[in-house]
């Protein structure tokens, strides 16, 4: 019977400090919004930079994609002749950009897509105009169904100042082509 007195006496306890953690965090608002009237105007709250997150050993790559319409009204993607994941139309025209070889690269893989040439080329595909965060959903919607496959997620890669690209391999140039 004690014990069943203590546990009520413990349950009433937190009760309590859970309605003064509740009234605490009413006042919050108040007080910040107190605290900006008295410095005459908005508090900017600077969020810390995020680290990004690699996992060990190199970034992996592929050679070659290759892409198939399947019933539906989606379609095929094979990477390197074997990996393959099913993606909606817009998902494909995404990816399409993003392995276009066309621009300067700094390194063997095709260039970088900034976020605003990737909407207006979405646009000029799919015909509906796409702002930069619908970009950046569809990139992760991209690396979501990537993830089917090893390592796929990290195939699409991003970032502020550059925009997007596919880790694919450019091909080297044609024989007898002009340089």
């Amino acid at each position: 019977m004690n014990d069943v007195i203590r546990d009520l006496e413990q349950m009433e306890q937190r009760q309590q400090n859970d309605k003064d953690r509740i009234e605490n965090a009413r006042w919050k608002p108040y007080r910040i919004e107190n605290m900006m009237e008295a410095r005459g105007g908005a508090i900017r709250v600077r969020r810390p930079r995020r680290k990004p997150t690699r996992p060990g050993g190199p970034a992996p790559t592929v050679q070659d994609i290759q892409v198939e319409e399947a019933p539906g009204n989606t379609f095929v993607v094979t990477f390197d002749g074997s990996k393959r994941v099913t993606l909606s139309r817009t998902l494909k025209e995404l990816i399409a950009i993003l392995a276009e070889d066309a621009g300067e690269s700094p390194d063997e893989l095709v260039a970088w897509k900034s976020f605003a040439r990737l909407a207006e080329a979405l646009g000029a595909r799919l015909g509906r105009r796409h702002g930069h965060h619908a970009v950046s959903q569809l990139l992760w919607r991209l690396r979501e169904a990537l993830a089917a496959i090893s390592a796929g997620a990290a195939l699409v890669e991003s970032a502020p100042r550059q925009g997007a690209r596919l880790r694919l391999k450019r091909r080297p140039p044609a024989a007898g082509a002009a340089a």
